[in-house]
């Protein structure tokens, strides 16, 4: 993995929590970084504050203090507009909920954030340029229906779960963070979803892969790190972690560098 500065680095981040929602965990001072290349995993039980970071790096929820900087520069994130201009993306952990429009079908699903790409000087989305988009991310991810009108909500989750993801890969964003990218999903799905993430690390993307599964994060990430209510508890090489490990930097305040 190299070593040279950070895709993207958090720097003493930290938030009141949610205001309309008093069960969200404050995040205290984090500080995190993740490379071109590498895949960082985040664990840790519910309440540790993974997803509010996640939500937070994105611009949908505000944060207090602290800075994100993407390729060693300072960007000012307070949208989720601001974020996607910074090439960071996010594919949230309730994809029916927060991703996708579940009465569209698969082509609007898929075509929506890239409809700059595909829109003509009169305002007009150019339909054979939204049809060859939605045609090579189905093929390049799989993604198994009867044909781009389909509704989305009539596909499995994992084909679900690939429409999400080719959302954001047809942005070519430089840094992605998937909160639970395999929740809800069957098991070839899920491999076929842990393979897209290895390639997209191998081809320069930075990945940040936020997995309640210990043996999901210790499957894909170079490199893991743990929280606790709010808190980074520890980092570790997956090559020196395991799941007691990281169960004991997740319920406890041990260090580890």
């Amino acid at each position: 993995i190299p070593r040279e500065r950070p895709a993207l680095e958090v720097r003493g981040l930290s938030s009141a929590g949610d205001r309309l929602d008093p069960h969200a965990t404050r995040l205290e001072a984090i500080d995190l970084r993740v490379h071109a290349g590498e895949i960082l995993g985040l664990a840790g039980l519910v309440g540790a504050g993974r997803t509010e970071l996640a939500r937070a790096i994105f611009g949908a929820d505000a944060f207090d203090s602290g800075s994100i900087l993407v390729d060693g520069e300072a960007v000012s994130i307070t949208s989720p507009g601001d974020a996607i201009a910074a090439g960071i993306g996010l594919v949230p952990e309730d994809r029916k909920q927060q991703a996708l429009f579940l009465s569209l079908a698969v082509r609007a699903n898929l075509a929506i954030t890239a409809i700059d790409g595909i829109t003509g000087p009169l305002g007009l989305v150019n339909g054979r340029s939204e049809r060859a988009l939605v045609e090579r991310f189905a093929d390049k991810l799989q993604i198994r229906m009867a044909g781009p009108e389909q509704a989305i909500g009539t596909l499995s989750g994992g084909n679900q779960q690939k429409v999400v993801l080719a959302r954001w890969l047809a942005l070519e964003p430089k840094i992605l963070i998937v909160d639970e990218p395999t929740r809800g999903i069957d098991v070839a799905a899920k491999a076929e979803v842990h393979q897209l993430i290895d390639e997209l690390a191998r081809a320069g993307m930075a990945v940040i892969v936020i997995s309640s599964e210990l043996p999901e994060i210790l499957r894909l990430a170079d490199r893991i790190v743990t929280m606790r209510e709010g808190r980074i508890t520890g980092e570790v090489m997956r090559a020196d972690a395991g799941e007691e490990r990281l169960m004991a930097l997740m319920t406890f305040h041990e260090q580890a560098v």
